[in-house]
């Protein structure tokens, strides 16, 4: 039997739900079982783990950490972002359409316990500044009606 190949949108859209069906899975296993102190613990460690990475990568300065997460959020979960580079050397990650935000609300219409706040607030407080205080950067978060916009400097 043929196995047929999906569409591109397809295959993010389906990728995306998975992704975040997990991570909600973990983050609500962990909370449970091990308690809160546990998941700061966990983040802590991918925190850790991913800024390693991205040290090895030469990711490691603003337009590198910022390029590096628009190439995943476009191409692996089908968000629609930018990348604007400022003359001071900062750089703003503008994720104007965030596909996991869209996932995670979706998933709290049919009933999972997860508000919008909740949801961008853990993103970026739990992952994103984490691993750019580990490259020694600064990152500024504000959330806008479909994603938020990141200001990343040294």
């Amino acid at each position: 039997m043929e196995i047929p190949i999906l569409p591109e949108e397809e295959r993010q859209r389906m990728f995306t739900q998975m992704w975040v069906g997990q991570m909600y899975g973990a983050i609500g296993f962990i909370t449970q079982k091990l308690g809160p102190e546990a998941l700061e613990e966990y983040n802590e460690g991918v925190a850790r783990q991913s800024a390693e990475q991205f040290k090895a990568m030469g990711w490691d300065n603003p337009m590198g950490f910022a390029m590096a997460q628009a190439v995943t959020c476009k191409n692996v979960f089908g968000s629609e972002v930018e990348v604007l580079p400022s003359e001071d050397g900062s750089v703003t990650l503008d994720l104007e359409r965030c596909s996991n935000l869209e996932t995670a609300l979706d998933f709290a219409q049919k009933g999972a316990p997860i508000t919008r706040r909740q949801h961008c607030g853990g993103c970026i407080n739990g992952y994103f500044k984490p691993v750019a205080e580990k490259l020694g950067l600064r990152l500024q978060a504000g959330f806008t009606d479909k994603g938020c916009k990141m200001t990343i400097r040294k």
